[in-house]
């Protein structure tokens, strides 16, 4: 048990450095290119999740009978609908378009609905947060269908968009099953676990991001 604690320990201070390594590379190619359209705010969105962990990671030890978990369901509101504006951008087919839209008007929905009995100060979002991944995943899909589809696909892993999304999709098929048994598992002995794994699949996800950034065509900002 004592080891899976320290391990855990380790790889959530990898994942912080990650997280801040994506933002910095990103920030760096935000001032090197002239950017346009959402993608160009994806680092700034980077160093916005970076900070918000770092203040909700440590809220409890500053303020010890203080509760950090609005400051995550915050950030998980805010990450989902910007995800969703950016697929429905860059996504060129208009049946996909019309149907990321759906996705982010019925997360919107769904949000508000879960707030009359989810107390979203001291809850984190459930059935918000897995209905947002979900139709998250499924957007992601219809980018990598227009892809495939495309006379472009040899030239896709320069895309900064194929990284993001690579390492969005690794990670929240990662996510979703942490998050449906981390309510009974976080008064569980052995939580260590789940939290290990997903500190993993933070790493995966923001090693991903760094290799778009790292690659990328300048072609990728429209």
């Amino acid at each position: 048990m004592d080891n899976k604690i320290e391990l855990l320990i380790v790889l959530r201070k990898v994942a912080f450095g990650s997280e801040c390594i994506a933002a910095l590379i990103g920030l760096f190619f935000l001032f090197s290119y002239k950017a346009k359209g959402l993608l160009k705010w994806f680092s700034i969105f980077l160093i916005y999740i970076f900070i918000n962990d770092i203040i909700g990671y440590n809220t409890r030890h500053w303020f010890p009978n203080s509760n950090n978990l609005i400051l995550y369901n915050i950030s998980t509101s805010i990450t989902f609908l910007f995800l969703f504006f950016i697929y429905h951008q860059y996504t060129k087919e208009k049946t996909s378009k019309r149907f990321i839209m759906y996705f982010t008007i019925l997360y919107i929905i769904t949000l508000f609905i879960s707030g009359s009995y989810e107390n979203y100060l001291n809850q984190l979002q459930s059935i918000p947060f897995l209905l947002g991944a979900f139709l998250l995943m499924t957007s992601i899909i219809f980018y990598f269908a227009e892809l495939l589809k495309s006379e472009q696909i040899q030239e896709s892993t320069k895309d900064l968009l194929f990284w993001i999304s690579v390492g969005l999709l690794i990670y929240y098929v990662g996510k979703m099953p942490f998050r449906i048994v981390r309510d009974y598992y976080a008064n569980h002995n052995d939580f260590s676990t789940l939290f290990i794994l997903n500190s993993i699949f933070t790493i995966i996800m923001n090693g991903c991001f760094i290799t778009g950034f790292l690659i990328h065509k300048k072609t990728v900002f429209r």
